[in-house]
């Protein structure tokens, strides 16, 4: 099987050492001080002579919300200099001119700034593994967060390395991704607070058109469904008779729109880091 170089390259100078290793030491040991905690407080409830499924669901959703809030933090800080680097290090023109494609480039790039985050995502399945012993939770609803989970990094991977290969300096390009994220997460609930508030006066019972790119809302979406639940927490989230309607949740709209979103950037950054289309526009300015 060929693997890409660019990505086997990446991989092997990023997975040697001990820090790789320390820092998945590291998370494991915080989600697993985090489920033992739950499950001790469960078994010590005097209240209780009999397991509670409701034990399960909130060590569940504990551990969602702390990868959650995990991808949104690290993952931009992991791709915005993933080209830019290379270009500071004056390094870029020699990956430009081996035989790889430019598609081929900016995958290799973007997976190998992803691969730390999805081995922590991985690595993290037995812990979650431990809110079967309470019940309440299938195996494929854990399944379909961890696929939320992937398709949410594998679109702010994609921010990143736009603006990597748009810009020249990695500190640029990470502010920018982190704005943009910020946007589509925190961006779009002011936006939709705002309008719904100056509209409907806060009456709106519907899930607002804006909130299917916000990840945090198809997240909630996601728990919310799994639960059997309503996200109404704030106005523009209600999304209750979405599945009763024979139309797709919210946090599936989420997701195929995050897909079209990393196609897009993906093909838009090749594009850019094309040298041969850099090399036409050279020769057609000299001949201007």
């Amino acid at each position: 099987m060929n693997i890409n170089p660019v990505l086997l390259k990446e991989l092997k100078v990023r997975m040697r050492g001990w820090r790789a290793a320390a820092m998945i030491a590291l998370y494991l040991l915080i989600l697993a001080a985090v489920a033992v905690f739950i499950i001790y407080t469960t078994y010590m409830n005097p209240y209780s002579s009999t397991v509670d499924p409701q034990a399960s669901v909130g060590s569940y959703t504990v551990l969602a919300i702390f990868q959650f809030i995990l991808i949104l933090f690290i993952v931009p800080a992991l791709t915005a200099g993933a080209i830019s680097g290379e270009r500071e290090k004056q390094t870029l023109d020699l990956v430009l001119c081996t035989r790889l494609r430019p598609i081929s480039i900016i995958l290799g790039k973007l997976f190998a700034s992803l691969s730390q985050i999805i081995l922590l995502i991985a690595a993290s399945l037995p812990v979650f593994s431990t809110v079967f012993l309470f019940g309440g939770i299938s195996m494929m609803e854990i399944l379909q967060l961890f696929g939320f989970y992937a398709v949410t990094a594998l679109t702010i991977g994609t921010i990143g390395i736009y603006f990597s290969v748009s810009l020249k300096r990695t500190t640029a390009a990470t502010v920018l991704t982190y704005g943009v994220v910020a946007f589509m997460t925190l961006g779009s609930i002011f936006i939709t607070v705002l309008y719904l508030g100056m509209v409907y006066n806060m009456s709106y019972d519907k899930f607002f058109p804006l909130l299917y790119i916000n990840p945090i809302a198809g997240f909630s979406s996601l728990l919310s469904g799994q639960f059997g639940s309503s996200a109404n927490f704030l106005p523009g989230f209600g999304s209750a008779n979405a599945a009763a309607k024979g139309l797709l949740e919210p946090w599936q709209v989420n997701i195929l729109f995050d897909i079209g979103l990393s196609v897009l950037l993906a093909a838009l950054s090749a594009y850019k880091i094309n040298p041969v289309r850099k090399g036409i526009a050279v020769l057609w300015k000299r001949k201007k």
